[in-house]
Formats: C-alpha cells, structure tokens, sequence
C-alpha cells in the first residue's frame, strides 16, 4: 500500500512487505556508511512526486515475502492549503486521516503497523507541518525526524510522519469513544496547541491507549485542565492514574465512575500553583475582592447590594476610594455616610490633590506635565485635546500600591501565583464599552453589575426604595474637562464655591507660565470646556439634557 504509489499524490498500489523487515531494510540503506545512497535517498525523501516501488528496487531491496492487502481507495491531496495555519495540526491532518477509508486502523492488525505503512505517504505534510529551523541541518533534520536509531518502535514513537498520523488518529478514536462529549476537531485542536499532551497520552502508559480511557483523558483536558501545565500537570494526573490501575482496572471501571476519579485528580492538580499556567484558574483559593468605590451612582449601589448579599453578591474584603483631593463635597459627605452602612472594610487612598498640582504644571511624581484631558488650541488654530494620565495617576496606581503592601507582594516584584485579586468595578450594562481587561495578571477585573444586567436607571431606582431620603451624588473632579454641560450647570447653581475652583484652575491653564507650559506649546491654549470657551463665560442658561460623555473615557476607574 503506503510503500507505492501512482501518480504524485496517490496511494493505490498493493505492495507486498514484511511489516519488521521493509521498515529494518529502509533504514540501513539510509544509514549505511560512506554509501552514496544515503546522499541519493535523504534527496528523494523530500520529492513527493517519488515512486517508491522502484526506489527500493534500484536499490536491491526486493525479498518481500508477503501481501498486506492494505488499500486506498482514493486520491489523497499532501499538499495543505496556502490560507491553512502553519504549525498547527489543525483540519488538513484530520481530513488526510478521513481521506482514506479503504486504508485505516480497521484493515491493519496493529495500529502501529499501519503507522508505518502510511509513514511515506505524509512526509510532504509533515516537512510543512514541522518545519526544521534555519540552523539545523537538512540531513540531520531528516535522519531524526523519519529514520530514528531504534526501528520499528522508533519510527512510530518519535518520527514527524508518523506523529502526523497520530494526532488525527487519536482525536478520532478518543471522540468516538466520547460518547458524544466532544468532536474529534476539538481534540485535534487541544493536541495542536498542546503537542506534549498526545505524546503523553500515546507513548507514555498502556492505559491511556484504551478507548474509553483515553476518550475521559481528553475530555478533562478540554474541560476541568484548562490553564494546566500542558507536560507537568498532565504527567502529574498520569502517575497517579498510573497507581491507581495497579488497584482499579481503570478500562472496565463505568464511565462516570472514571470520570469521577479523573476529575478529582484534575482537581487537585489545579490546586497547586506550580502546576498552573493561568493564575485565575488556580482551584480552591480564595481571591482577594476590592471594590473600586467611586462613591458615585453605581459603586454605591453594588457595594451595598454586596453588603446585604442581594443577587448572589458576596461581601467584598474592602472598598478602596482612590481621593484625588478635589471631589465635590456631596462626594465626601456621601462617602462618610457609606461607611457607616457597609459591614466590611472601607479605605482611602491618595496620590496627593489633583488642584494643586494643576496649580503648579506637575503630576504627582513631580514630572512637568498637567495629565489630564484639556481641549487645546495651538498658535496655528489646530484643535486637540492633551493626554489623559490623571487616572492612572490619581486612582489605578494608588489602589494597586495599597493592594500590593496588604497582600504583602514586594515593590516590582511579580506576585505568586496563589495571590489573585478580584477588582470589581461599578459600571452598568449602559456604558458597557468602559469594560477592559486588566493590565497586570494577578488582577482580574470584574463587572458584577453588567453580569446581572443592571442599568444605570435601575440601580437608582433600587437606591431610591431602600434609602428614600438620600441623594446620589455624581462623582467625579470639579474641574474634570469631560464634565458634560448639565453637569457643570449642577456644580455651578449647588456648589458655586468649587465652581469657581474649577474657573480658577481653568485661567490658570493660560496664565500661568507654569502651568501652561506643561501643557501647550508655544502661542497655544488650553481649556476645561470643550467649547475652548474660558469656563466663567460659557453660558449654560439653556442646558437641560444629560449628556454623559464620561462613559467613554474613565476605564471604570473614575465617574462611577
């Protein structure tokens, strides 16, 4: 079968072989001394278009002694596909291995035999799918990857054909023993990405050949192994396997029961931090749970839903509002108010006043720069609008600085992996575009108020029934330029003192040479309002629309 072909591409000839003897024959010609055969065949090997019936014959190799009947039925294209992905035993090997019905595991007595029979048949494949590196030899390259010292266990365990073959033959064979658990492209995906886990599962125990065995292995690999060690996590579930068949014949144990155990192995592997890839899959810790408290509409309503464990909230370890010094004092009296009604711990931390830096051109590192969003308009009239670092500066930084000295993770240090915090941050389903993941890997960001499918007006409404004598305040910076026009209204009529604050730092972008010349370049100016108007002169008299263009900017981290 696999040792002859007809035209390039095709398997369709009878070859008669000694399954041991060919394969032994093949190799001392390619290995032979100071032969230039070797030179002729390691060029041949790579021609797809070779007939191999008369290779072996130009090279004496004709004392075959019996018919293996082993046939394809059909054309079978090599060559993958130009748009396929490189490196990934993706659909061409599964559609190669479905391409020949009439040559399969079923027509061979040994799996392993057809292994071999197939070998020559994949090789222009294989060359593509493990592609040698530039500085390895060719030669050297070919004689480790298809002619192995130890035939014919060697070929079938380590050669590239030949694990081109085992990665389709395994993905089917464990599907179809799934009982419809999962696909044969599913596992063949997990193996792709995870090539240490077919190796493990096809050389290193006999156990994990059996069908149902092998069918359960996978399945806890797609499911409960997610984020495993692909080699150390699975070695470690294999050994113990591996001790329990000396008490359980693992192949005839019934399938929930097999699923059981080697669920509670995966179990406990992922409880071990060393053998998890993905810290947030580490099992059975407990993550450390901060809430971001803005003090506004949405952090006040999920920190005390959270108190009173509405809707499945568990209480969070603390509630961190990060003070840039120049909240409006609705803020500041609201947050004192919070704190009297949440049974849980509730901090402030500072990176220093956000107005008086603003005062003097300089971020809180002392830097020349003002870092927040300020409209600009250059000498030229170019319109633009200045970096915006004050979150980071202002609130992202100081609650992870907090968060790094309660955990107790050393300053640039990367933290274990059994240290996870679970930021929640108060945003509705109606700003949903402020969800972004986390920056740093020990923090996984989450949205407890868009998983429940909270909206901004139903929170208020929830606000208004259970505490019907207190007004939500709106937090935000008095001078924070994304203030839309309702807003600075508000501000302007309720607080007119922190208004002019915000008029006060607003001439200042201008004025002072200090300040304005952290911010524009020569001849340019900057403004709060995004009219580029100075902020005392613009008329709001007709503004009556809500208009939130925050929920664009914020990252969740501030106007909450």
């Amino acid at each position: 079968g696999a040792a002859a072909s007809g035209p390039a591409g095709t398997v369709g000839t009878s070859f008669p072989l000694t399954p041991l003897e060919w394969p032994q024959t093949f190799h001392d010609a390619f290995h032979s001394p100071k032969d230039s055969r070797c030179g002729f065949l390691r060029r041949r090997l790579l021609d797809p278009d070779v007939d191999w019936r008369q290779v072996l014959a130009t090279r004496g190799v004709h004392d075959v002694t019996e018919d293996t009947d082993i046939m394809a039925t059909q054309t079978v294209d090599l060559i993958p596909k130009e748009s396929g992905a490189p490196n990934r035993a993706d659909d061409q090997a599964l559609r190669f291995y479905r391409s020949l019905p009439g040559l399969g595991p079923a027509d061979a007595t040994d799996e392993r035999m057809w292994a071999w029979y197939t070998h020559f048949r994949y090789h222009a494949y294989s060359l593509w799918r493990w592609r040698r590196q530039r500085n390895t030899n060719l030669s050297n390259y070919v004689l480790s990857h298809w002619f192995v010292r130890n035939p014919p266990e060697g070929l079938w365990l380590y050669n590239t054909a030949a694990r081109t073959w085992w990665i389709a033959h395994l993905a089917t064979k464990a599907a179809r023993a799934s009982g419809g658990a999962f696909s044969a492209q599913e596992a063949l995906d997990d193996f792709a990405t995870y090539a240490v886990h077919y190796h493990i599962l096809m050389t290193k125990y006999e156990f994990s050949r059996h069908p149902r065995v092998l069918a359960e292995l996978v399945r806890m690999l797609l499911n409960e192994a997610k984020g495993m060690k692909a080699e150390a996590g699975l070695y470690a579930i294999m050994r113990r396997l591996n001790l329990m068949s000396g008490t359980h014949i693992l192949d005839v144990l019934p399938r929930e029961l097999l699923r059981e155990r080697i669920v509670e192995l995966a179990e406990e592997v992922m409880s071990r931090p060393e053998m998890v890839t993905d810290r947030t899959k580490l099992r059975n810790r407990k993550p450390f749970r901060s809430l971001n408290l803005g003090a506004g509409v949405q952090s006040t309503v999920l920190a005390l839903m959270a108190d009173r464990g509405e809707y499945g909230l568990p209480r969070p370890d603390v509630a961190i509002f990060a003070d840039t010094g120049w909240e409006p004092p609705d803020v500041y009296e609201h947050l004192e108010w919070l704190k009297t009604e949440l049974s849980y711990e509730v901090t402030t931390v500072s990176a220093g006043n956000i107005r008086d830096n603003l005062l003097k051109g300089v971020r809180p590192n002392g830097r020349r720069y003002l870092g927040i969003p300020a409209y600009l308009e250059s000498a030229e009239g170019d319109l633009g609008i200045s970096r915006r670092l004050c979150t980071d500066d202002y609130k992202i930084r100081p609650i992870q600085n907090w968060l790094r000295d309660r955990l107790g993770l050393k300053p640039g240090r990367r933290a274990p992996k059994d240290v996870q915090v679970e930021m929640w941050l108060g945003i509705s389903v109606d700003e949903i575009m402020r969800q972004k993941p986390s920056r740093d890997e020990w923090i996984t960001r989450r949205y407890p108020l868009i998983e429940r499918g909270f909206s901004r007006a139903q929170l208020i409404t929830w606000f208004g029934e259970h505490y019907p004598d207190r007004r939500l305040p709106r937090s935000s910076c008095v001078g924070c330029p994304y203030r839309s026009d309702s807003e600075w209204k508000t501000l302007k009529e309720v607080s007119p003192e922190s208004f002019g604050e915000a008029v006060e730092v607003d001439e200042a972008l201008r004025r002072d040479p200090d300040v304005r010349d952290s911010i524009t370049k020569k001849g340019g100016k900057a403004f709060l309002h995004r009219s580029r108007v100075p902020l005392k002169d613009v008329d709001f008299s007709e503004t009556d629309a809500y208009e939130d263009i925050m929920a664009q900017e914020c990252e969740g981290l501030c106007g909450i």
